[in-house]
């Protein structure tokens, strides 16, 4: 197994890797291109969608761990996609949806809190987020054809040459084995019928963004269903399903098998799309390292409690990861 260290560079080197992608990816002045980043998915990388769209507002502590203020992230500070942003030394990217203060000439943010993979057509979904780009995309270059082009952000070399980031699927499959608990649904109903639709609709949107034009992609898989404290939360009738970390060990098995699938629709898309580099990233052992070895990212500030029956919240100050660390378990 890898050290904890080992894991939490894990997230350095794929961004290291992402950056060569983007910067490297023709011979065309590759140290003078503006790095241009468009994002898709869910809480795991809104950086303010939710609060554009919905005028939602999130106190502290969201936000309180770097920004010092709410910023619309359901995070206490940065994103994976923050830290992206910083190694190509690029601003934060602005929500597509926000109207006042945005600045797109790095690319624009799409994803929204909450959104899922299907069904495809509900705000914010992620089919929806990708037509939204292909307006934007799509306006712009109008622009530019009727003598505006100072007025656009991205030109067309930019959309070229961009990063093309999803993340989602988390929502979905909670969903899905939510309502299995409340149905006829067990385990292998929702990896043979509910996983393939979800995937199905991450897939058509990778090729849709190919077909207009994306070249660069950075897939992530999705986190340790099992570990999230609204999953801990829930009333079970015993323990006898959590593993030696306090996770669910069914829900994190139903994480292990979308990402195996998630990984090789990639590969065979990168064998399928000519000219495009698709970097599939798993991060659910990044993610479970930290629930599992909490301890070797921050200073406990107060031991839990003993609770029966109610899901403790341990909050570790000066954390030493990238991510900061959230740890659910019951007592």
């Amino acid at each position: 197994m890898a050290t904890p260290s080992a894991l939490s560079a894990a997230l350095a080197v794929t961004a290291l890797l992402v950056a060569l992608t983007l910067t490297f990816a023709d011979d065309e002045a590759p140290c003078t291109r503006r790095p241009v980043v468009f994002a898709f998915g869910d809480s795991n990388t809104d950086t303010g969608g939710t609060a554009a769209a919905l005028g939602s507002y999130f106190p502290l502590p969201a936000g309180r761990a770097h920004f010092r203020r709410s910023t619309g992230r359901l995070c206490d500070g940065r994103l994976v996609i923050d830290y992206l942003c910083e190694s190509l030394n690029m601003s934060y990217l602005s929500p597509y949806m926000e109207a006042l203060g945005s600045d797109y000439s790095n690319g624009a943010n799409f994803a929204v809190s909450g959104s899922t993979a299907v069904p495809r057509d509900r705000p914010f979904a992620l089919h929806v987020q990708v037509q939204q780009f292909i307006h934007f995309k799509q306006r712009s270059l109008d622009l530019i054809t009727h003598g505006h082009g100072s007025d656009v952000p991205v030109d067309a070399e930019g959309f070229r040459n961009a990063l093309y980031l999803i993340d989602i699927g988390q929502n979905d499959l909670s969903a899905a084995f939510s309502f299995s608990s409340r149905s006829a649904y067990d385990y292998d109903d929702v990896v043979r019928k509910r996983v393939p639709a979800i995937l199905s609709e991450i897939k058509d949107a990778i090729m849709t963004l190919y077909y207009n034009g994306a070249k660069n992609f950075w897939v992530h898989g999705t986190g340790p269903l099992g570990c999230l404290p609204q999953r801990l939360a829930q009333p079970r009738v015993d323990d006898s399903d959590l593993d030696d970390s306090g996770c669910l060990e069914t829900l994190n098995q139903g994480s292990y098998e979308f990402n195996s699938q998630l990984g090789s629709i990639c590969d065979k898309l990168t064998a399928q799309l000519k000219g495009a580099t698709i970097v599939y990233t798993d991060l659910l052992a990044i993610k479970y390292d930290l629930v599992a070895n909490h301890s070797a990212y921050g200073e406990l500030l107060s031991s839990p409690q003993s609770v029966s029956q109610s899901p403790v919240y341990v909050v570790y100050s000066q954390p030493r990861s990238p991510m900061h660390v959230y740890v659910s378990t019951r007592v």
